[in-house]
Order: C-alpha cells, then sequence, then structure tokens
C-alpha cells in the first residue's frame, strides 16, 4: 500500500515552483508546524502578514479544500510524530512565551467550539436527535478520557428519563455486551484521537447487525467514520496531549437541548422530578 505523503513533504516537493509570496507562507508553517494545529488562521496570517484568504489559497493549491484541512493535516503529522513529552515541550514553550497559559486554553477552546459549530451537519443534528427519541434503549461507550464523556452523555439523558446505560469494559468486551441488544437500540461511541481498537470494532460489529450509531470523534478520516450511521467531527485541538472536550460537550449539550424542546411533556416531568429531588433535604442541603 502506498504511504500517503506528509503534509510537510508535499509542501517541501512544491516549494520550489512557488512564488516568492507563497515560499513565505512554506517556510513559515514549515518552521512553525509544532504551532499550526494550535493557532487560528487569524493568528497565523497576522505573524506572516498576509490575509487570511492567502492562506486559503495557498492551502487550495496544495490540493486541500482549504486552510482547515491543511491545518488537520499538520495537526496528524504533530500526533505521529511527536511523542507525550516532546508535545508537552512543545506546549511549555508556547504558554512561556506568552506567559498567558488560561488565555491559550481559552482561546483554544472558543477556537475549537467555533470550528466545530461552523462545520456541523445540520442534517445530521436532526438525525442524531430523532435516533435518540425513536430507540428503544441507548448504549453510551469509549474508552480512558471517552469513558468520561460516554458517562457524561448518560447522566444527561437519564436526567430527562431517556432510557440510557453507560457500557463499562470491567468484565466482558463490548462486543460481548452487545449480544443481547436489540435492532432498534442505539449505540452512542465516543472515539478520539489515539483510537481505541474496541471502540471501532464495537462500531464495525453494530454496523454488520444494521445498528443506528452515532459516533463523536476528530476528524472525517477517523476509524470511527467508516462504521458509524452518524458521525460528529468535533475539533479537540489542545496545548497538551489529550483532547480538549469544550467543543464536544456544547454538541452534547445542544443535543439534549434540542430533545428537551421536542419532547415537552418528558421534559416537564423531569423537571418535576428534579425539583422534587432538591427539595429533599436527605440528599441536598437547602438554604
Amino acid at each position: 500500500m502506498t504511504r500517503k505523503p506528509t503534509i510537510e513533504s508535499r509542501i517541501h516537493a512544491a516549494l520550489p515552483e512557488m512564488p516568492a509570496s507563497q515560499k513565505r507562507i512554506a517556510e513559515y508553517l514549515l518552521e512553525n508546524r509544532h504551532l499550526i494545529p494550535l493557532l487560528p488562521i487569524k493568528a497565523v496570517a497576522k505573524a506572516i502578514n498576509i490575509s487570511q484568504a492567502s492562506l486559503v489559497r495557498f492551502a487550495k493549491q496544495l490540493g486541500f479544500a482549504g486552510y482547515r484541512e491543511l491545518k488537520e493535516d499538520f495537526s496528524t503529522s504533530l500526533q505521529h510524530h511527536l511523542s507525550p513529552t516532546e508535545k508537552f515541550a512543545e506546549a511549555a514553550a508556547v504558554g512561556t512565551e506568552r506567559g498567558e497559559t488560561a488565555q491559550i486554553v481559552a482561546r483554544h477552546v472558543v477556537n475549537n467550539v467555533n470550528e466545530t459549530l461552523k462545520y456541523l451537519d445540520h442534517g445530521d443534528f436532526n438525525r442524531a436527535v430523532e435516533a435518540i427519541r425513536s430507540a428503544h434503549h441507548i448504549y453510551c461507550f469509549g474508552l480512558e478520557l471517552s469513558s468520561l464523556l460516554s458517562q457524561m452523555m448518560t447522566f444527561l439523558l437519564s436526567l430527562y428519563h431517556y432510557p440510557a446505560q453507560h457500557l463499562a469494559n470491567d468484565f466482558l468486551r463490548y462486543k460481548e455486551q452487545m449480544a443481547h441488544m436489540r435492532p432498534d437500540d442505539l449505540l452512542i461511541a465516543f472515539s478520539f484521537s489515539p483510537y481505541s481498537r474496541e471502540t471501532v470494532e464495537a462500531l464495525a460489529y453494530a454496523k454488520e447487525r444494521k445498528m443506528t450509531t452515532i459516533a463523536f470523534t476528530d476528524r472525517k478520516t477517523a476509524p470511527a467514520q467508516e462504521y458509524a450511521t452518524i458521525c460528529f467531527h468535533i475539533k479537540t485541538d489542545n496545548l497538551m496531549f489529550s483532547n480538549s472536550v469544550g467543543a464536544i460537550t456544547v454538541v452534547m449539550n445542544a443535543l439534549v437541548a434540542e430533545l428537551n424542546l421536542r419532547d415537552r411533556e418528558r421534559t416537564l416531568s423531569a423537571l418535576k422530578n428534579i425539583e422534587d429531588t432538591i427539595r429533599d433535604e436527605r440528599y441536598f442541603i437547602t438554604e
């Protein structure tokens, strides 16, 4: 199988034929390739002293659909070439240079949310909402950080009386737990880089069984894309090795909010239960 050329090699190959203005862009991107996945297009354009449109044109001339796709390739390349220790060293250097770690992290979260919402497929969003509403039972799953996201999604759905359950894999593998599931059950998977093989295999097994699945992942080339019925591509750029969860939780909350609006009676019933529980001094401290 022919290996796909890296973004760096693509730029190097095109460099000799580039006009001076584009060579300046290419040289900046190559020299700062560890920063490109972390910075918004506005910051990169300002650093090179060019327009954002020039960056978009540069990306298209390299064969990308736009600058966002080029940036994602840099992110993939960085993850493949840097160990967690090296990535921390790069992130620490950025934080030290600016002296504003909290502000940098916050800007990343805001950028992740804006980029995610900009490219969110509203048709997929509506299909996901209806899949949740019509499911006989909902199973959420994921490993490591994705396990926490799965538990959060389970909590949000259960809070409003949707039949949701988090799949732990303490004793049984996902495929073993799926043996008793019905065709009208729904699976919601969380799969972010580095991708868990077991999560992807569970999605593949669900596809074989013709079950509906929703996947939260980070790019169109992610393994989950091949098997999920509905796929949300969520930007998770972070200064550290772990994925930033800000944009993920925004999409999760948006789904639940839309469910609340469409299922008003269910929502009102759930809210009444929540209010009654909050007033119960056996569980909560009331003023």
